[in-house]
């Protein structure tokens, strides 16, 4: 994913970037908690899970997962997969049409706990108090 040129931000004093810091701790540690592994603190995994759940085909080549995690090698996503695998949170079957391929799908009990993170994760964005509401540069 590109990051787009946004421009100079808005300079926030520092009573607002602690929130801020702590709403994503906050997330964060949700994030740890739902999957119920250290394992999984990862953001390689949460770029796999995530955009696995974006796409609207919930089956996968096993191949095409490893440019899911764009900030690791092949060979160490390779590894991220089976992991996962091995974990249940990712389920692997024989293709059908080539038996010599697999396919990936997310377990059910995953994409719950995907959407369990990402309702959690939008109540707290949701509840950051407005700029508006904080001393000027704190």
């Amino acid at each position: 994913m590109k990051i787009r040129n946004l421009g100079k931000p808005k300079k926030y004093g520092n009573l607002r970037r602690r929130q801020f810091i702590q709403l994503i701790n906050r997330t964060d540690q949700y994030w740890m908690e739902i999957l119920g592994n250290k394992l999984f603190h990862d953001l390689n995994y949460y770029d796999l899970f995530t955009q696995m759940w974006l796409q609207h085909d919930d089956t996968f080549h096993k191949s095409e997962l490893y440019r899911l995690m764009p900030n690791i090698s092949q060979r160490t996503a390779v590894k991220y997969v089976q992991i996962a695998i091995d974990h249940g949170f990712l389920i692997e079957h024989s293709d059908p049409q080539d038996l010599r391929s697999k396919r990936i799908t997310m377990s059910a009990e995953l994409k719950r706990k995907i959407e369990l993170f990402l309702d959690y994760a939008i109540s707290v964005f949701e509840t950051f108090p407005p700029q508006d509401s904080q001393p000027p540069h704190s």
